[in-house]
C-alpha cells in the first residue's frame, strides 16, 4: 500500500470529507465509549504499543499500534480500538487510491446524520451484549463470510456483509464481494457513512432502493465516489433486544427490494444471532462447570 505522507496527517480527504484520525480522536472515543478513566487506559495502550504516552501528535503508524493495543486489552476499550482501527485503515486505503476528487456539496441531511452518529454515546447494555456475544471471534469468520455470500447470491447483489456497528465505525465481520476495494481493505467504514447504523437506532430492517433519491444518503461519499446505489439490511437483534449490526447487501445499480428479499436478510440475521447466543451460552455453561 502507498504510504500516507506526514503532510496528509492533518489533512482531509477532499473526495470523502474524511479527516486523518488523531490522538485526540482516539482519546475522545475512549471517553465516549468506556467507563474507565481515559488517561490510564491511554497510557497503558501507549506502553503496550511502544509509543510515548505524552506524544502530542502521534502519526498514523503510532495511532494504529495504539488502537491494536486497545484491542488486545479487550473490554469496552477493545471495541474502541477496533473502531479506530477501521477509521485509520479507511483513511489510508482511500488516500492510497488518490483523494483529489471534489468534496461533496454541503447538505443538511448529511450534517444532521453526522452529528447524530458521532455524538451518540454507546449504551452500557449494548456494549455488554457485544462483549458477551463476541462476534469478532476469529473462529466465526468463515461462517459469517458464508452468511454474507448466501444473502448476496440469493438476492443477486454485488456485495454482502455482516456488520457490527461500533462508536465511530462499523466493522465487517463477514463479507462477500468488493475484492480490491478500499472497504474490503479497511474491513469496514466510518460510522458517518454507515447504512447499517440506522437499524441499530430503529431495530428494524432498512432499505435504500436508490441512494441518489435518498434525502440522507444522496451525498454519502460511498454513493458519490464509490458506486453504492442500493442497500438493504436486517438487524442482528439479540434476545435481550440489542442490535449488534446488520446482515446486509449492497448493489451498484438502483433496485427495488421486495418483501421476500428483506425476509431473506431477516432469516439470515436471526440465524447469525442464534449462533452467537448458542456459543455464548456454551461458554457460560463451561465456566459454571469449571467452578464446581
Amino acid at each position: 500500500m502507498t504510504a500516507v505522507s506526514s503532510s496528509e496527517l492533518t489533512s482531509k480527504l477532499r473526495s470523502h470529507g474524511l479527516h486523518a484520525p488523531t490522538g485526540d480522536d482516539l482519546r475522545h472515543d475512549l471517553w465516549m465509549g468506556t467507563t474507565d478513566p481515559v488517561l490510564p487506559t491511554w497510557a497503558e495502550a501507549c506502553d503496550r504499543a511502544g509509543v510515548p504516552s505524552d506524544t502530542t501528535h502521534p502519526g498514523l503508524d503510532d495511532l494504529s499500534r495504539i488502537a491494536a493495543a486497545l484491542v488486545d486489552m479487550g473490554g469496552a476499550a477493545g471495541l474502541v480500538g477496533r473502531s479506530m482501527g477501521v477509521r485509520i485503515a479507511t483513511y489510508r486505503a482511500i488516500a492510497a487510491r488518490g483523494s483529489s476528487g471534489p468534496a461533496p456539496a454541503w447538505d443538511w441531511a448529511r450534517v444532521a446524520l453526522d452529528t447524530l452518529l458521532k455524538g451518540r454515546a454507546p449504551r452500557p447494555e449494548r456494549i455488554a451484549e457485544l462483549l458477551a456475544l463476541d462476534p469478532f471471534a476469529p473462529e466465526l469468520r468463515v461462517e459469517l463470510d458464508q452468511a454474507a455470500s448466501r444473502v448476496a447470491q440469493r438476492l443477486g447483489a454485488a456485495l454482502g456483509g455482516v456488520s457490527i456497528v461500533l462508536g465511530s465505525a462499523q466493522c465487517l465481520v463477514g463479507s462477500y464481494g468488493g475484492r480490491g476495494s478500499w472497504i474490503a481493505e479497511a474491513a469496514g467504514n466510518p460510522i458517518e457513512w454507515s447504512f447499517c447504523a440506522t437499524s441499530v437506532r430503529t431495530k428494524e430492517s432498512f432499505v435504500v432502493p436508490d441512494t441518489h433519491d435518498s434525502a440522507v444518503h444522496r451525498l454519502n461519499p460511498t454513493s458519490v465516489h464509490d458506486g453504492v446505489r442500493a442497500y438493504a439490511g436486517a438487524p442482528l437483534l439479540t434476545s435481550a433486544g440489542e442490535v449488534l449490526g446488520n446482515c446486509c447487501v449492497i448493489d451498484l445499480a438502483p433496485r427495488d427490494f421486495t418483501a421476500e428479499d428483506v425476509a431473506v436478510l431477516e432469516t439470515e440475521a436471526a440465524a447469525i444471532v442464534a449462533e452467537l447466543e448458542r456459543r455464548r451460552d456454551e461458554r457460560l455453561a463451561r465456566a459454571a462447570e469449571a467452578e464446581l
